[in-house]
């Protein structure tokens, strides 16, 4: 009888059992009242760690891949920092304790190779962590905006190779042709370091998208001069 009483009264005001069931999943899991700031907090958050990131004292000394690739985890650490205090904002301090020690449990616990690859194993944890916490805006906003920021940080492929036992004799010409190739197939030298001593050389450099380091290889060993050549040590930057 109740039922039949709601059901009578849900046709005079205008509302269904759908449209209710939509209400409450819009208001508690939607959270678009929210929306609006967690958006401008991620977004200055993301906005102040490329200023930290690319400082020219810091980005600007370049020596090696690892400082290179280090802008990238900078940004990703800014967004799970943002994430993190979008989250204590809403449900309270303590889930920052859960939030770091889970972050430590991962770091020092689980094999997962390099920093930038650690922050987008807690990136994606916290990402599920949102979701059982019914904030479905910061979990798909944080997907979304993730996901631009691996595919223009990551469209390149950065490499180190370092050529060692080039004739001293042609040395410099032969620096010059390992230049040459690489710029050809459109690879950006960001560092080349020259050992006229140990008549060695190496670069770093970031590859385009399609081009796979087999591909690169056969034109370095096709096309460089008997005369020129050195053996190749390679290493490749973080993916």
């Amino acid at each position: 009888m109740l039922n039949q009483q709601l059901f009578i009264q849900n046709i005079f005001t205008g509302q269904s059992a759908g449209e209710s069931m939509v209400d409450r999943f819009v208001e508690n899991y939607m959270g678009f009242q929210q929306l609006g700031t967690y958006l401008i907090s991620l977004f200055v958050a993301l906005i102040l760690a490329t200023i930290i990131a690319f400082h020219p004292q810091t980005f600007g000394k370049k020596e090696d891949i690892n400082e290179i690739d280090a802008p990238k985890t900078l940004l990703f650490y800014a967004m799970i920092g943002s994430l993190i205090g979008a989250t204590v904002a809403d449900y309270g301090p303590e889930l920052g304790f859960i939030f770091f020690g889970l972050g430590g449990l991962m770091r020092f616990r689980t094999n997962t190779g390099t920093s930038i690859q650690t922050g987008r194993l807690i990136l994606v944890a916290l990402i599920g962590l949102c979701c059982g916490l019914k904030m479905l805006y910061i979990a798909a906003i944080s997907t979304v905006v993730a996901w631009i920021l691996i595919y223009f940080l990551e469209r390149r492929t950065l490499y180190q190779i370092e050529v060692k036992g080039i004739k001293s004799k042609v040395f410099l010409e032969s620096v010059a042709a390992y230049r040459h190739i690489l710029k050809k197939q459109k690879c950006n030298v960001i560092v080349e370091k020259k050992n006229t001593v140990k008549s060695k050389v190496s670069f770093i450099f970031s590859s385009p998208p399609k081009l796979r380091r087999e591909d690169l290889e056969h034109s370095l060993e096709e096309q460089i001069p008997e005369e020129n050549k050195g053996s190749i040590d390679w290493n490749i930057g973080v993916k």
